[in-house]
């Protein structure tokens, strides 16, 4: 009897050992870890938010009646982008992960993506490249109908090798027709050349950030902004004027919206303020997608000819804050003589576009800046109006006391100096 019970015990240890075993197994964190802690869900629009304001700035409603840019992918190389958001269904293709290694001889892995954005800073990206309606029109990004494909790399810019930054450069040019690096380092990196070169030379459009350490590092180049043949991006704020903390130089090539704008959140349906090159790149990237759809016969360098002969400029001439101007979305897709420049032929004839009037409404901008701002139709004139309240690194909260406008709460800044 005590050897059939000692029998019973054995068989009973073993099935607990092999239940936990197939426990661990489900429960063991995959090859590619996920975030080690949940990314805090955006905030809900309040009810009286109205449409974003980004769309009147830049004139969207009507540049989408000529294109959306579908069938024009971007590569977000960044910090991964969480398509679970309701707004990025069915726009984001399979992610691809790098992160560093020292068990690979290469310093890094390459990986299925797991689709999380720890930083919260591709998302939002993403959100402004190509978010869909979704049954909801007040925020949308600026090529609606362009997909995304991600390239997240893991852990803090300064700490990833070199190498892993330019496959995942390499990566994000073999995937799309338009490459956002909305990050920048003071460095002129050998392998990071090599990889912009090789997009180029794939005929991809690469949009990169100017970077925002104008008030704490004046003076410096910074990369890949800064390489030919890229569209270096600086930021500018409601009224047009260059954001204080935008990077300058004589390799800036245009400005874009960057201060107070409205994106999509990883980790949940939500919505978050957000500011910087980094973003005002992905505005520009969402241009070059439009404009590649539009004109799909044009080379990448002549989509980044058109977007430069088409801005507008708030000094008259070419300057180290914005470059050539600021962008100016309907006219890169409509305007003539831009098009000589670039080889583009004009758009189908026929094509009936309503142009808004300029608003009635007392001028924010005054001498140059208000010539630029009247020849800019409402890519401005909206701007100072409408604009969302609230500075960088705020979310949009519930509104409170039945009031219209908005209510902001604090929450941790993104990392802006990091990425760009």
């Amino acid at each position: 009897m005590r050897a059939a019970g000692t029998g019973r015990r054995a068989a009973l240890l073993l099935a607990v050992v092999t239940a936990l075993g197939a426990l661990s197994a489900v429960t063991a964190p995959p090859a590619w870890a996920a975030c080690n802690q949940p990314v805090p869900p955006g905030a809900t629009l309040p009810a009286g938010f109205g449409q974003d304001p980004l769309i009147d700035r830049l004139g969207l409603r009507r540049v989408w009646e000529l294109s959306t840019g579908r069938g024009v992918t971007v590569a977000v190389v960044d910090s991964g982008v969480d398509a679970r958001h309701p707004k990025l269904a069915g726009a984001v293709a399979p992610p691809l992960d790098f992160r560093p290694s020292f068990t690979s001889a290469a310093g890094f892995e390459v990986g299925a993506g797991t689709g999380d954005d720890c930083e919260n800073h591709g998302t939002p990206i993403a959100g402004l490249i190509a978010a869909r309606a979704a049954g909801d029109e007040r925020v949308m990004g600026v090529a609606p109908d362009a997909t995304i494909a991600p390239v997240r790399f893991d852990g803090a810019l300064e700490n990833a090798p070199a190498t892993m930054i330019a496959d995942a450069i390499r990566a994000g040019a073999d995937r799309a027709g338009v490459l956002n690096l909305s990050f920048a380092v003071p460095v002129d990196n050998p392998a990071i050349r090599a990889a912009v070169k090789y997009a180029l030379d794939k005929d991809v459009v690469v949009v990169a950030a100017a970077g925002n350490e104008g008030r704490s590092q004046p003076g410096l180049t910074w990369y890949p902004a800064a390489y030919d043949g890229v569209l270096a991006v600086a930021s500018v704020d409601e009224a047009g004027q260059p954001a204080q903390d935008s990077n300058r130089g004589k390799w800036v090539d245009v400005g874009a919206p960057g201060v107070n704008l409205v994106s999509l959140s990883a980790g949940g349906d939500g919505y978050i303020a957000v500011n910087g090159t980094s973003f005002a790149t992905a505005v520009a990237s969402g241009v070059a997608a439009l404009v590649r759809a539009r004109f799909p016969g044009l080379t990448g360098a002549e989509v980044v000819q058109r977007i430069e002969a088409s801005a507008v400029s708030l000094t008259g001439a070419r300057d180290d804050r914005t470059g050539a101007g600021i962008i100016d979305v309907y006219r890169a897709l409509t305007d003539v003589s831009a098009a000589a420049r670039s080889g583009a032929a004009p758009g189908p004839a026929g094509t009936a576009v309503r142009v808004l009037p300029v608003p009635q409404q007392p001028p924010l901008l005054t001498g140059t800046a208000l010539t630029a701002t009247v020849a800019m139709g409402i890519l401005l004139a909206c701007a100072g109006i409408v604009a969302v309240a609230g500075v960088g690194g705020r979310r949009i909260a519930r509104r409170r006391r039945g009031t219209a406008a908005p209510v902001y709460q604090e929450v941790a800044a993104i990392p802006e100096d990091r990425l760009g």
